[in-house]
């Protein structure tokens, strides 16, 4: 996860007079920090997100992701129920994973949809570097499946 962090980093985006970072460090995690965090979702986070914060931290991400503590979150209804959320974008729209297989999951919020954007967070990280860190485009551009508000969690997966 260094190597991708790494890049994260040095990624700069230009300006008119000058460039800026790609990533905007907020706020660096603890080891204390992370273990509080884990204990108030419930669950382990995904090894290569608990990576991510303890290298970058709480962050955004070209101005259009958000990466902070408070968005640490599970929904309670619908039939991805056991999904915590971890940011957050400029339009407001959730992204989380699943506990159980570490998928990342993009809640739509205009509409009650979502959709499995990768298989684990270093595989979404990539994709998101590989897009030039542009999230709002590359979600806006994924067909979504209904997100039923209603529904067991444990009668359905995604």
């Amino acid at each position: 996860m260094k190597d991708l962090a790494d890049r994260c980093l040095l990624a700069r985006r230009k300006r008119w007079l000058r460039t800026r970072p790609v990533v905007a460090q907020r706020a660096l995690s603890s080891e204390r920090e992370l273990l509080a965090l884990e204990q108030r979702i419930g669950c382990a986070l995904p090894s290569d997100l608990r990576a991510w914060l303890s290298i970058v931290g709480f962050c955004d991400i070209d101005d259009e992701l958000s990466f902070r503590a408070e968005w640490f979150n599970a929904p309670d209804p619908g039939h991805l129920a056991g999904a915590v959320l971890f940011a957050q974008d400029i339009l407001g729209r959730f992204y989380g994973f699943m506990p159980t297989d570490g998928r990342i999951v993009f809640f739509a919020r205009s509409e009650p949809g979502h959709a499995v954007l990768a298989t684990n967070f270093r595989e979404f990280l990539q994709q998101l570097a590989d897009r030039d860190f542009k999230v709002v485009d590359w979600v806006d551009s994924v067909e979504l499946k209904p997100y039923q508000w209603n529904v067991d969690a444990r009668s359905t997966r995604c």
